[in-house]
């Protein structure tokens, strides 16, 4: 526990011991992935990760929160299979080697900013001043710091990351946030929205999906499929160009299922003869819908329209359920642009923690951190009128 002037500062391990419905009012914004329930099936499925819970408190009223994480990057992960299985032999004599401690204002399953504070009551270089304290406290084994993430369009981030960047950190550019704002739409009124090669190419995927007999389910309580739909996960997690990372285990997908049953539910996607091939985990409340997490077999779903089919689901449940916001989260761009996604922009504050090395090797970390930026593209139409909706209830 520290005190600055009124404010104090106190680090709690667990988010139960956080106010729970300030932390989802604040912090998560009503996100159903980013709220206390969230964390605590992170907390459980990483149990090597430390979580530290930042409280700032002024008398007895809450006036910032965050949530630092400090864990051991797998660096192997990132280099060809082979050196992965070097690593795990030599790990048995040297644990730490090829691993990095990786200390974070976030955490690598969330996006976005993941602090707030009352600017009422509480001046941006106190806040930024005590969120850098907790995280020498809570990152102690860490050779490198990340504060993330500040959002470019957002003037309150801009300012603050420039707190973090007078003070030895670098600026490093983040994927995207892919969002689509159905601002009170249908998906129908979606649609029509769209430019007209997209709506074309949406069209015809979803066409193809109706010609291939492929079949869509929303599943609330999802538990009975974890068994089937878990190495589609793994397949996915395995073949992904980014975030290399150790995969969620099976547990937390159980562990969703029972924590947070009003807000989590499974849409599958099984081909003519009934066979699984496709999965989302999706977090839904709040005004969000979040596609979090997909599994798919790369098999039968390899040249077909599934995931084009499955991020149009995503968007109906949405408009069905008077969403304001679907959040695609990050990475496959394209497609998601293709259905109307806006990308905004985010960055991060990066910083080596170690005073020796820092001068050495921080000018690197831009270039060695920052990921490549998509191309954006327009995705919306100069006119309003076509008299053509997507067949998307027949592919259901």
């Amino acid at each position: 526990m520290s005190a600055t002037a009124s404010l104090t500062t106190r680090i709690h391990p667990r988010i139960q011991d956080v106010p729970r419905a300030l932390w989802d009012e604040k912090v998560a914004q009503g996100h159903p992935f980013k709220s206390a329930a969230f964390l605590s099936c992170l907390e459980d499925s990483f149990p090597d990760r430390k979580f530290g819970y930042v409280v700032m408190s002024q008398g007895e009223d809450v006036v910032g929160l965050a949530v630092i994480t400090e864990e051991r990057l797998d660096l192997s992960l990132l280099l060809p299979q082979q050196v992965g299985t070097l690593a795990q032999g030599v790990r048995k004599v040297l644990p730490g080697f090829l691993s990095l401690g990786l200390g974070m204002v976030g955490t690598f399953e969330t996006a976005e900013r993941h602090w707030w504070y009352d600017a009422r009551r509480v001046s941006e270089h106190d806040f930024a001043k005590a969120l850098l304290a907790a995280c020498d406290e809570v990152c102690g084994k860490s050779a490198l710091l990340l504060v993330r993430d500040f959002m470019e369009t957002l003037p309150e981030d801009v300012r603050l990351e420039s707190w973090f960047l007078q003070r030895g950190f670098k600026q490093v550019a983040n994927h995207p946030m892919a969002k689509i704002a159905l601002e009170g739409l249908s998906s129908e009124g979606h649609f029509q929205r769209l430019k007209k090669k997209s709506r074309q190419n949406l069209r015809k995927k979803l066409k193809d999906a109706e010609a291939l007999g492929f079949q869509v389910e929303r599943v609330r309580d999802f538990r009975p499929l974890i068994d089937e739909c878990y190495p589609l996960y793994l397949q996915v997690h395995e073949g992904a160009s980014e975030f290399k990372r150790a995969p969620f285990p099976r547990a937390f997908f159980e562990t969703i299922a029972e924590r947070m049953p009003a807000t989590s539910s499974f849409l599958t996607l099984r081909d003519a003869e009934g066979q699984l091939i496709a999965f989302i985990l999706t977090g839904t409340g709040g005004g969000i819908n979040n596609p979090f997490c997909i599994g798919m077999d790369y098999a039968r779903t390899e040249g077909t329209p599934a995931y084009y089919l499955m991020m149009w689901k995503e968007i109906e449940y949405a408009a069905q359920h008077g969403c304001h916001l679907v959040d695609l989260g990050l990475t496959s761009y394209f497609v998601k642009q293709t259905v109307g996604a806006e990308l905004e922009g985010m960055t991060m504050a990066a910083r080596i923690q170690s005073a020796w090395l820092r001068p050495l090797l921080n000018p690197l970390l831009p270039t060695l951190l920052s990921e490549k930026q998509p191309q954006e593209r327009r995705r919306f139409r100069v006119s309003t009128h076509d008299d053509t909706s997507p067949p998307s209830e027949q592919a259901a």
